[in-house]
């Protein structure tokens, strides 16, 4: 019996489409809420839409139960409050890869070279690893800023770093330490 199915990557939200089911779900619920507070919640809330949501509905609560307008000011202080990990720090490829250079000591340049040792391939997908899973960067992003790569070698990365995950408990604390420094610089 063949195996039939459709295999897809399954994406979190796109910053634009966070924007946009803020908009929509603003004006679902008839809140007046300008585009630079839609758009900076959606750059602090990246993965789920009820989190993107709920921020949405304190800030318009906050807004009302204290009779002020909802502005950029207002959303930053009740964001401050509801998530205080979500600082103004944004994660990008350029900052993983510098903390990975730092992490495992390789240059920059090893980590976007062609070098296939093991010293700098397992960096390397790790490093891919971490802006696949931190950044809302699309695989052909990463693969360029490794290096002119592939989509499906970054794909592979990923999967890669998935698997050691589960079977190799240095690769575990490595990726957990590197995460943990870049989510609390």
């Amino acid at each position: 019996i063949p195996d039939w199915g459709l295999i897809t990557d399954i994406q979190p939200p796109a910053l634009e489409m966070r924007i946009a089911i803020l908009r929509k779900f603003s004006s679902r619920e008839g809140y007046q809420v300008s585009d630079n507070v839609m758009e900076y919640i959606a750059n602090r809330i990246k993965s789920n839409i009820r989190e993107l949501e709920g921020a949405l509905i304190r800030v318009a609560a906050y807004s009302s139960l204290n009779r002020i307008p909802v502005d950029i000011h207002l959303a930053e202080e009740v964001m401050r409050d509801i998530f205080p990990e979500s600082s103004s720090y944004v994660i990008t490829i350029d900052t993983i890869q510098r903390d990975i250079c730092k992490y495992f000591s390789i240059s920059l340049k090893s980590l976007l070279s062609k070098d296939r040792s093991k010293s700098i391939v397992l960096p390397r997908q790790i490093a891919m690893y971490l802006c696949r899973e931190l950044t809302d960067s699309s695989l052909s992003k990463i693969g360029k800023k490794f290096g002119n790569k592939d989509h499906t070698t970054v794909l592979y990365a990923f999967s890669k770093i998935s698997e050691l995950l589960n079977q190799d408990r240095e690769i575990y604390n490595h990726v957990k330490e590197i995460t943990n420094r870049l989510k609390k610089a």
